[in-house]
Parts: C-alpha cells; structure tokens; sequence
C-alpha cells in the first residue's frame, strides 16, 4: 500500500513539472532504472496486477476467485502430466465444479445415467509441485525437499458469513480443463489438508494480549488434519500466505502439545 501511495503521490508531482523547472529537474533522480537479477521479474507486472491478485485471497465474501483468472506467477516443476486423479479426489473436483457454476458436473463413469445438460469432469490432471509469484515460492508434499514451503493459510466463509482463515498443507498444484458449452476453461487449483482447530478460542488465541484478539501473531491448532471435503480443492488465488510451525504445550499437569503457527507476509506488500 506504501509503494501504490508514493506512486500516487509522484503522479501528482509530475503532473506539475511544467510550470516548475526546478522540479522537473529535481524529478529527473526518480527516472526508473533496469532492474537486475532475481529482482527483474517484477518488471513484468504492474502494481494493479499484484494489487488484483492480492485482493482475491481477502475478499473471497464479496466474490470467489474461480481459478481461470489470470495470475502473475507460474507453476514449477516436477511435473506429471496427464495423472489420472484418485476416485476420491476426482469426485471432489467434481463437486467443486457443482459448487462454482450451480451446474449439473458429473463423472465419466455417471455421464450415461444423467441428464441431457450433464457437463462431464474427466479426470486427468498436470500435477506440479511448486507455485512462483514473483520471488516467493510455495511448495507441496509432491516434492519433498520443498514441503517446509507447503504450509499455507487461506481464508473461507464460515455458516455464519463470517469468515475465518485456516492453515493447511499443500499436497500439490494441478491444472484441469472443463468444457463448458461458451468453449473450454482452465482452472489453477491446488488440494490441500486443512488442519483441526484446537478445542476452544482460548487454546487458540493462547498469547493475544490483554484480551485483544487481533494482537495474536502466533496462533495454537492441532496437528491432525479434517477428513477430505470438497474445500480440499481450493483455487490458487485463495491462498492468503505462507506459515511456518512448530510445537508448544500448554497445561502444567497434563500438558498438551499443540502446532503454533507464524504467518509469513509474502514478499510483495499491496
């Protein structure tokens, strides 16, 4: 917000060089250089498509990011294309379909008992293991020497439209291909293990200070993970950031020992 603020503000600076010529040529120090090495891949991508991409992952109330937008970053390998997906993940996919559209998504093997207006889910995939927006990578358990980078939060909408953010761990990317009657989409997911919650609020929110919630940088979860549901499937876009984990108990005379969490902010502040 800092960077889009001075930009604005040098906007409004230039905007008057005209009838200032100390200005302009006092202005003439902030002429944009070439940047080099790994900080390059910036230039590829303006403030307003960060700014975009960023605000899918906050503001999943006031509209779901679907997973065909396009987003400054691209997947990495290793690569496995065409896996076929297991029976229980290909019917979440299916599900996830249902749930974006409201339409009548099936499985091949369902295609000759359904509807006319059926739209088939076919169930090959290109898996990939890593995840580039700009600088930052995030990892899955795909490749095992990037799962410490596995770990994410993502915010959902609770039954009481509320929302919450819930920390899990990225399995793998995959990109799938629907065929929709205006022509084919492309969608960037990943499938992802959520992590229980701890018993109550309190185990939770263990060191906020002085009753303020929002003063909480360290959270306490379990280290279990929920049953596979259909949430599993999330569009990349939905991913708020990065954390990294460890352990602490609580209690003195039967402790029990919880996963803290630390968000990490991502490298890139819109």
């Amino acid at each position: 917000m800092k960077i889009i603020q001075h930009n604005a503000l040098l906007d409004e600076l230039t905007s008057h060089t005209d009838q200032n010529s100390p200005l302009q040529e006092n202005l003439k120090i902030l002429r944009p250089r070439d940047s080099v090495g790994s900080l390059s891949i910036y230039d590829k991508y303006t403030d307003d498509d960060y700014k975009e991409f960023r605000l899918l992952s906050t503001t999943i109330e006031k509209g779901a990011a679907f997973g065909f937008e396009e987003f400054p970053g691209s997947f990495l390998g290793p690569l496995k294309k065409d896996v076929l997906l297991t029976q229980d993940v290909y019917e979440l996919l299916t599900d996830f379909y249902r749930n974006v559209y409201d339409k009548n998504f099936v499985t091949l093997s369902c295609i000759h008992n359904s509807s006319e207006d059926s739209i088939p889910v076919f169930p090959k995939v290109n898996q990939f293991s890593r995840l580039k927006i700009g600088t930052e990578i995030f990892g899955s358990l795909l490749s095992p020497q990037h799962a410490k980078s596995a770990k994410i939060l993502a915010h959902f909408i609770l039954d009481d439209d509320t929302t919450d953010r819930f920390p899990g761990q990225i399995q793998y990317f995959f990109e799938h291909t629907i065929y929709l009657p205006e022509g084919p989409r492309t969608f960037y997911l990943a499938f992802v293990k959520w992590y229980k919650q701890a018993e109550n609020r309190k185990i939770r929110f263990y060191f906020k200070v002085d009753d303020d919630v929002d003063s909480c940088n360290i959270e306490l979860w379990s280290d279990k993970f929920f049953e596979m549901k259909r949430d599993c499937i999330i569009p990349i876009h939905n991913i708020l950031c990065r954390f990294v984990s460890g352990s602490f108990k609580v209690g003195q005379r039967n402790p029990k020992t919880y996963m803290s969490i630390i968000p990490i902010n991502r490298k890139f502040h819109i």
